[in-house]
């Protein structure tokens, strides 16, 4: 797609991966969107999802199989109600990636290789889009635009999971977005590039999606008021790791002592 841009269009390559990235967000416009009506469709009966998820995971640990195939059967019919199908709603996102990665790896191969033109196609300041970005802007830049994200996107967030985990999901995605920019930074700033243009397009994206007068002309049902996260700290959510770990530690003993009784 990007040589494509690159030779129909004539542009250097920094713009070349700024319209490049522009259009594959372009492309994937329609996914987006169905993924929203869906998870719009599905907030009025978060609650009751909630619950089937609980008596699931009790009827895993209690290895009863009929119980899981029950429970399965009332979140069909909760999707059914809600005019959700429930596979394409889960392969949805998996339909997206190929697309993300995809230009991903391809640009880190241009730069890898390097296309020549790489070398003399950027701006001012970052000349060479085949080295790392000497003065971090681009990775730090981006950890930004992920923090801002994941603020605009937190209702949405809300609507399709337990609002305590969509916070302790975010705090992890803050922590992520900050250790990645060291790890970021020995990349070529074209891929870095590509990330940050990728970001800022998913952020004005979401926060135009969010507008009840958008959502309305794109049949997106519009979010009930109360999805609101409440922010936690993040001791609360290496709190609430630990716990986890000790359940997952506790089931697996009790597992591993109903397997010895047999």
């Amino acid at each position: 797609m990007l040589e494509l841009v690159n030779v129909s269009t004539g542009l250097p390559w920094f713009h070349t991966i700024v319209a490049g990235t522009l259009l594959s967000r372009l492309l994937l416009l329609p996914f987006s969107v169905k993924q929203l009506r869906n998870s719009a469709a599905l907030a009025p009966h978060q609650p009751r999802l909630l619950e089937l998820k609980e008596e699931l995971n009790r009827a895993y640990q209690a290895g009863d199989q009929l119980g899981v195939q029950r429970v399965a059967l009332k979140q069909r019919r909760v999707y059914e109600e809600s005019g959700v199908s429930m596979l394409p709603m889960l392969l949805m996102p998996f339909v997206q990636l190929p697309v993300t990665l995809g230009m991903f790896f391809g640009l880190k191969r241009l730069c890898v290789l390097p296309l020549e033109q790489l070398h003399w196609s950027g701006v001012s300041f970052l000349p060479d889009l085949t080295i790392p970005d000497p003065y971090y802007v681009l990775p730090i830049a981006s950890a930004v635009l992920m923090n801002l994200q994941l603020l605009v996107s937190a209702s949405d967030m809300a609507a399709t999971a337990d609002r305590t985990t969509a916070a302790h999901m975010i705090n992890a995605f803050r922590v992520v977005s900050v250790v990645s920019v060291p790890l970021m930074g020995q990349f070529p700033s074209g891929l870095n590039l590509y990330v940050l243009t990728g970001i800022a397009a998913m952020l004005v994206q979401t926060s135009i999606l969010r507008r009840d007068a958008v959502r309305r002309m794109l049949r997106i049902p519009l979010l009930p008021k109360n999805t609101i996260v409440k922010p936690v700290t993040f001791k609360e959510s290496i709190d609430h790791l630990k716990k986890w770990f000790r359940e997952q530690n506790q089931i697996a003993q009790e597992r591993a002592q109903k397997g010895r009784k047999w």
